[in-house]
């Protein structure tokens, strides 16, 4: 293999390396993403804390089924009051574009066009069908940017697609964020019920844990 690489070429060369440097990116990023997740869920979680503290303390359940069924109920009422205003902002961007559709008399409308009535037209639009390939190892692999479709410009047949997209797409993130609390507080309700009605001898004081050993 240290034959191979020192006959290749050195655009070659510093495409390899530039391809190892985004995949150790690539991977970083994911792991960041992930760990951002789980932190996140950790502090999601904390509600359903704060929705079972009282009730705990008072001893009202005394079986961890009623106690999860009270944490469910309430979990849903929690996220209800949470996922209605995301969900408000999707039905107004969807009411958006179907007034957009009627002013322009277009049915058919193309969000993501590049060219004028969707929200490609602000950003540059590659073409990834005919991007520069040479071959590494014997794999075929991207050497070049791809030949630019389009670049950013405004065009005012794509103000349905402007106001559309990015309102949908912040309502959608929205009701993810809140599903994904949801699920946190839930995974948290059966570990607190769990917790609460568990048997562990380490839980007994000492005079009560027996001294000998069971046999």
């Amino acid at each position: 293999m240290i034959l191979y690489l020192g006959k290749l070429s050195e655009d070659s060369k510093r495409l390899l390396i530039a391809l190892l440097f985004a995949l150790i990116i690539f991977f970083i990023i994911v792991g960041c993403i992930g760990l951002l997740i789980k932190k996140t869920m950790k502090k999601q979680a904390e509600g359903a804390d704060d929705m079972m503290y009282d009730v705990i303390r008072a001893g009202i359940f005394n079986k961890k089924s009623d106690l999860i069924k009270f944490g469910i109920k309430k979990n849903h009422v929690v996220f209800f009051r949470q996922a209605w205003r995301p969900f408000i902002v999707m039905v107004a961007a969807s009411a958006i574009m179907i007034l957009y559709c009627l002013i322009m008399n277009n049915w058919n409308v193309d969000i993501f066009d590049h060219q004028t009535e969707g929200i490609g037209t602000l950003f540059h639009v590659f073409d990834w069908a005919n991007v520069p390939r040479t071959k590494i190892f014997g794999i075929s692999i991207i050497s070049d940017w791809p030949p630019l479709l389009s670049s950013p410009h405004w065009s005012w047949y794509a103000w349905g697609s402007y106001i559309f997209v990015p309102t949908m797409l912040v309502g959608l993130l929205w009701f993810m964020f809140c599903v994904q609390s949801y699920i946190a507080r839930s995974f948290r309700i059966y570990r607190i019920a769990k917790k609460v009605f568990s048997r562990s001898i380490d839980d007994l004081p000492p005079q009560e844990k027996p001294i000998e050993p069971i046999r």
